[in-house]
Formats: structure tokens, sequence, C-alpha cells
């Protein structure tokens, strides 16, 4: 077994364990990428809460799919791809807008986006942070509490000391007043991006 010489196994090796359902190999692929993962996750989510939960959901894909690893051509460009794709999900749930889904890689190109598209994505996320920064207030505490703290209505009508209703009153005039700047502003970063998928 590879394991009695822990330091010297290939991460070839390491794949085929796991494709095998070795959970010790998967422990130790677990342990080399989940800080690279988590890194991904605060620069896309902005908040720890959320980041260390997309990193338990990237890894259970990873188990679940493991059964194509070792035919994998590239193990840490393939979690690259399956992580942003992650990321960029559990992003959207914070942003009121279908149109978002313009912006998700091909999961088939373990490449993934182009460092042009990266800048786009970048400048299509601090578009959304201003979008969040322009809501009141209480708008503002409430949908961050909500979208970035995970916590539920009626965990932040605890917190803040108000009735349900109102935190669920707070939430949708959040959302669309935050669809409404988005919608004022997105065209043209979505412009941007088409240019830069088609030259």
């Amino acid at each position: 077994m590879l394991f009695n010489r822990p330091k010297g196994y290939t991460e070839s090796e390491l794949l085929d364990e796991i494709a095998g359902g070795n959970e010790s190999a998967f422990n130790l692929l677990y342990e080399k990428y989940a800080g690279k993962v988590y890194t991904m996750g605060i620069k896309y989510l902005k908040s720890p809460f959320l980041a260390q939960d997309a990193v338990q959901e990237i890894f259970v894909k990873v188990w679940n799919n493991r059964a194509q690893l070792p035919q994998l051509n590239s193990f840490p460009a393939w979690l690259t791809t399956i992580s942003r794709n992650q990321l960029i999900n559990e992003l959207q749930k914070q942003i009121p807008m279908e149109t978002l889904e313009t912006f998700h890689p091909d999961e088939t190109d373990v490449a993934g986006p182009s460092a042009g598209n990266d800048v786009d994505f970048r400048e299509l996320e601090q578009l959304i942070r201003k979008g969040i920064e322009s809501l009141p207030p209480r708008q503002q505490q409430i949908y961050k509490l909500s979208r970035e703290e995970g916590l539920s209505h009626k965990q932040i009508s605890e917190q803040l000391s108000i009735s349900y209703d109102v935190v669920r009153e707070h939430m949708s005039k959040a959302l669309k007043n935050l669809r409404i700047f988005l919608e004022s502003n997105y065209r043209y970063m979505l412009l941007i991006w088409l240019f830069s998928r088609n030259n």
C-alpha cells in the first residue's frame, strides 16, 4: 500500500487509490488542496463562512466523481474548473439576476477561463459590491446577514430585535433595488465580456 510510504506516493497513485474508494487517500488530497480552494472561495465570496461551506461542497463533488480521477490530464486544472463553477453558483445565489449564468465557465474546459475573462469577472464582482453598497443602510445590513453570513430571516430578526415580517420586507426591497442597479449597469459589463470572448 502506498500509505506505508506517505512521502513517496505520486499524485497519480493517490488519484488511483481515491478512484478505488480509499478514504484515507481522499483525506490526503483534501489536506493538499483544501487551502487553495478556500483561498479561491474568499476571493469570490468575501465570506469565511460561505467559503468554507463551498470547500465542503466542492470536495463532495470530487468524491462523487472519483471514478474519473485517473483519466484526468491535470487534477489541479480540473479542480480549479469545478471550484470556479461552484463559487460562481454560490455568488449567483446572492445576486437576483439570471443573466449571471452567462459567466459560467464551460465545465469541459479544464484549462479554465482566460486571463482576460478573469479580469472581466472581477469587474463584474466589483459592480455587484457597488450595488450592495448603494442599498439603504438597513437593507444592506439585512442583505449581508442573509447572503454573506448565511443567517435565516428568523435569526436576523432575533439578532436585530425586529419582526420576521420586517426582515422579509427589507430583504425583498434589497433584492429589488439590487436588481434595478445591476440591470442599469450590467449591459455594459456584458458587452465587454462578449467582446473578449470573440477576440
